[in-house]
């Protein structure tokens, strides 16, 4: 057994050197691109010579993310993006999770969030994460394995007001997948978080944690009973919903108590709700 994880450490260590060498490499060569050659029409990140693509592709290589401080292993650009610089993106901050705490992400994408959350909860809380996206899933799943989580459960389901099959479509990057009824081409199965919470017999939920591309009305309304009762912080990126969802968080007696959009009209951001002071 001494011998194997010498080994395994070994090989370890092996893969991380080679991710670092050929992240550096990449970033040496993107710097003396960018100083010798105009700029993209659609800027540096989608062009084939941003550093995530050359020299060498960083897809299915083991990165290391700051941000994160932790391990992950991304299958597309746009997961190397999230798990390297989200922070850049949106209000992490807000988020909070505590010893103890049982925090559910719903939409988790690749982990960043997730990974998060099982650190701050600790070996007494519970992450519960929501991923319906076979690649995305596979991706969270290797991160939480990668980084030694054993504090969390990933479950292959959408949250939505209905349980049941509901219809899915595909972005054009992985981060923008999402339920569409009218329109979806593909099928996925959905759940309550209602459902869900009542089938694991939790006795409390402290953090909801939301991002599933306008899907955030529907999904709250499956979580009534779970607001209702256990009254958790709520952090969602707004697609669009934002009139809808005060009006719900309203009815269900919370408070956005911090707000913040990167297009006009309120149209995407982030907000952090909490229960109205005083409220049961």
């Amino acid at each position: 057994m001494t011998k194997w994880l010498r080994d395994a450490a070994r090989r370890t260590h092996t893969l991380k050197l080679a991710a670092m060498g050929r992240t550096v490499i990449n970033k040496a060569t993107y710097l003396l691109v960018r100083t010798l050659a105009n700029a993209p029409p659609n800027g540096w990140l989608h062009s084939p010579w941003h550093w995530y693509r050359f020299p060498f592709s960083l897809r299915n290589h083991l990165l290391w993310s700051p941000s994160l401080q932790g391990w992950f292993w991304p299958e597309d650009e746009s997961a190397i993006e999230c798990m390297l610089h989200l922070p850049s993106y949106e209000p992490v901050v807000w988020v909070s999770p505590q010893p103890g705490h049982i925090f559910i992400d719903i939409g988790a994408h690749v982990g960043w969030y997730t990974l998060r959350a099982a650190r701050a909860v600790g070996p007494t809380g519970l992450v519960i994460a929501l991923e319906p996206d076979p690649v995305n899933r596979h991706q969270l799943e290797k991160n939480l394995s990668l980084n030694q989580v054993r504090n969390c459960e990933v479950v292959p389901l959408a949250a939505w007001s209905r349980p049941g099959r509901v219809r899915w479509r595909p972005g054009q990057e992985p981060v923008w997948h999402k339920i569409d009824e009218q329109e979806g081409p593909e099928v996925i199965e959905a759940a309550r978080v209602d459902d869900l919470v009542a089938q694991w017999n939790l006795e409390h939920v402290d953090w909801i944690k939301m991002d599933i591309e306008g899907g955030e009305v529907e999904a709250l309304k499956g979580a009534v009973a779970t607001l209702e009762q256990f009254r958790p912080a709520l952090f969602i990126e707004v697609h669009e919903t934002l009139g809808q969802l005060k009006e719900l968080l309203a009815e269900l007696g919370y408070s956005i108590v911090q707000a913040s959009f990167d297009e006009i009209l309120d149209k995407h951001g982030w907000i952090l709700a909490r229960p109205h002071t005083g409220s049961n």
